[in-house]
């Protein structure tokens, strides 16, 4: 707690100093003022907790300061001090909230019961404060979780919509009277994970913050809510109400918003309108085809609509894909690197020219690549992903880069002699690369193999965890730099790969036991 002795008479603040047993209640500062004027500065910069006043002094009296108190501080409690036995002071008081009302000249006793009584009763109150704050800290977490599940419920049927209807109009805005709506669904695995890389791989919490965004977009007009499916894997579904008509502008409006915060746009599929509620499963179900079955190599428009397809069926499958899939198991068992890259060269060539190539048809022809990759190397973990440029948009060359890649890792060798020469790449690349945002997940990507495996790999191989060997990488940088430069500590923080200055200086001095400050001041000694 911070005290406040507001009194024009010098001996009178020095005998509230002089009484009252601070250090009983932990009181860190005791400021004093000779007017209110003075005494509303001193509030405004320092927010001391308990107020000792006089009630007549110049500029600004104790009634006038009682009245500004109750206005800006209102959980601040104040004792009146005062030499006049008139009703007019001690109206204020009362009026205002004051704990008590001591009358000049101050009797010891009475003044340490008051300032003890204010102490408790301040101490009393900020524990109720806290508590409630932590509640509402609590509900604020648990309140988007318990959308997630009920919502995701809603859209796969489990659930009654009935049972809900009343909160959903209460707590999200939902009129009542609402009989259509519209879905969007976005993939958060399809912006080539740049958003996941920006929160480490971490889907929940891109789920959060992505729905957070639409639902800022959404909550002027009320017109729907976004939340992550808790059935689909990386999934943020958008459920419209309101806008059924112009629910193209309101994802469209949305996309612009997590581009100028993130610096990239996602693709949404979006259903027909449909009713509500009957209606909420098939909208969910077009949405997820429509984002399906998007033209990959379209570079214009994120906003994909459902359209029934001819015959009520999928287009039918590719029947050139056994034919590459059989030049590449030749390719693969032939152990020839050229011809493997010219298989990954063709087949990429005849993808470019393709006029659709949809989400789902490229999904069932990485499956059939992996199994064939499986089949010759099966005591390795192989993973491909979908491949994105920076606009967040599917590239062919990405793609073709990295089976490139992974068919290369894999020609090279097997067993314990391929580990040494994996983890021997992942070294060359974290000294190359240390500057960067670097995660597990970047790594594991960029060498198509699983987190897992990349720490297991790299602990079995030099007997460091990937993680202590990026750090002290990056610290030894950071001390060349500190003794070789004049440059801000700011600047060596981003040259070593940390954003947050704070954050470096603490992982540099629990590497190395001083601050970079100190090891600068040590150095240069």
């Amino acid at each position: 707690m911070k005290v406040l002795i507001v009194d024009d008479e010098k001996h009178v603040r020095e005998a509230i100093r002089y009484f009252v047993p601070w250090d009983k209640y932990n009181i860190s500062a005791i400021y004093e003022a000779t007017n209110g004027q003075e005494a509303t500065l001193i509030m405004q910069e320092h927010q001391p907790n308990i107020v000792f006043t006089d009630m007549r002094m110049p500029l600004m009296d104790g009634a006038e300061l009682l009245e500004w108190l109750h206005a800006h501080y209102p959980n601040t409690k104040t004792i009146v001090i005062s030499g006049y036995q008139d009703f007019n002071y001690v109206k204020p008081a009362i009026v205002y909230g004051g704990t008590d009302y001591l009358l000049k000249p101050l009797n010891s006793k009475q003044l340490i019961a008051s300032a003890e009584h204010a102490f408790k009763l301040w101490l009393e109150e900020e524990a109720g404060r806290r508590q409630s704050q932590q509640q509402s800290m609590q509900l604020n977490v648990l309140r988007p979780l318990y959308w997630d599940k009920v919502l995701s419920d809603l859209v796969y049927g489990r659930s009654s919509f009935q049972e809900h209807q009343l909160a959903l109009c209460e707590e999200l805005g939902m009129p009542i009277a609402a009989a259509e709506c519209r879905v969007g669904v976005i993939s958060l695995q399809g912006t080539d994970c740049r958003l996941l890389q920006r929160f480490h791989g971490d889907v929940a919490l891109t789920a959060f913050v992505l729905a957070n965004v639409c639902n800022e977009v959404m909550a002027p007009e009320q017109s729907g809510y976004a939340f992550r499916s808790l059935q689909g894997e990386g999934e943020l579904v958008v459920l419209l109400w309101n806008a059924a008509a112009q629910a193209e502008a309101v994802l469209a409006a949305m996309n612009e918003a997590i581009r100028q915060a993130y610096g990239v746009q996602v693709d949404i599929g979006l259903s027909r309108p449909n009713p509500l509620p009957e209606g909420l499963q098939q909208a969910y179900t077009q949405a997820r085809e429509g984002l399906e079955e998007r033209n990959l190599l379209q570079r214009e428009g994120r906003i994909h609509s459902w359209r029934a397809l001819p015959g009520g069926s999928r287009p039918a499958e590719d029947h050139a894909l056994d034919v590459r899939l059989e030049k590449l198991r030749i390719a693969v068992l032939s152990g020839d690197d050229e011809r493997m890259q010219r298989v990954v060269e063709e087949w990429a060539g005849q993808l470019a020219g393709l006029p659709l190539l949809t989400e789902s048809s490229f999904l069932h022809q990485q499956e059939e690549i992996l199994a064939v990759l499986r089949r010759w190397r099966p005591e390795e973990e192989i993973h491909l992903g979908l491949c994105y440029d920076a606009e967040g948009l599917f590239s062919v060359e990405h793609w073709q880069s990295q089976l490139k890649s992974l068919l290369q890792r894999l020609s090279s060798g097997t067993g314990q002699a391929q580990g040494s020469r994996l983890v021997l790449e992942i070294r060359e690349y974290l000294n190359q690369n240390y500057a960067q945002d670097m995660t597990l997940q970047h790594i594991a990507e960029r060498f198509f193999i699983s987190r897992e495996n990349v720490s297991r790999k790299f602990k079995q191989i030099t007997g460091e965890n990937l993680s202590d060997y990026l750090t002290n990488l990056r610290v030894e940088k950071a001390k060349m730099l500190l003794q070789n430069t004049n440059l801000r500590l700011s600047q060596i923080s981003e040259l070593v790969g940390y954003e947050d200055e704070k954050y470096f200086s603490r992982v540099f001095k629990k590497s190395t036991g001083v601050t970079p400050r100190e090891y600068r001041k040590h150095e240069e000694k």
